[in-house]
């Protein structure tokens, strides 16, 4: 996982009113909501953010946007084409995030991340 600021953390948590308790492990991961990625992506595109934040709430959207794609066994195209957006706009701030989603050591598709193969493909 990517670590993330503390500070950034705390902001989105008001900011986007996550249930976080402040004991979260790997955050993006716990807070990950599958029926928020449109609101997410949103947020990340309309508002201003630090980039600290804007790495958590990337963070987050990826995390959102890999359990929309376990639970709904497909891709909804709009949703991915904004992520992807989102991340060529700020592609060198996002890379160790890429990096960790993309699993460029891992050959086995068996075990990858749902969004991997999507990952890969942006990945310069």
């Amino acid at each position: 996982m990517v670590i993330l600021k503390k500070e950034a953390i705390e902001s989105l948590n008001e900011k986007l009113s996550l249930p976080a308790t402040g004991i979260e492990q790997d955050w993006e991961v716990e807070l990950a909501d599958s029926n928020r990625v449109h609101e997410f992506i949103s947020y990340y595109k309309k508002h201003p953010l630090t980039s600290d934040e804007k790495k958590a709430l990337m963070s987050l959207i990826l995390a959102s946007y890999d359990d929309f794609l376990n639970e709904k066994d497909s891709n909804t195209g709009q949703f991915w084409n904004d992520i992807r957006q989102a991340i060529e706009s700020d592609y060198d701030l996002l890379t160790e995030l890429l990096d960790y989603w993309s699993l460029p050591d891992e050959d086995d598709s068996e075990n990858w991340f749902k969004i991997t193969p999507l990952i890969r493909k942006i990945k310069v």
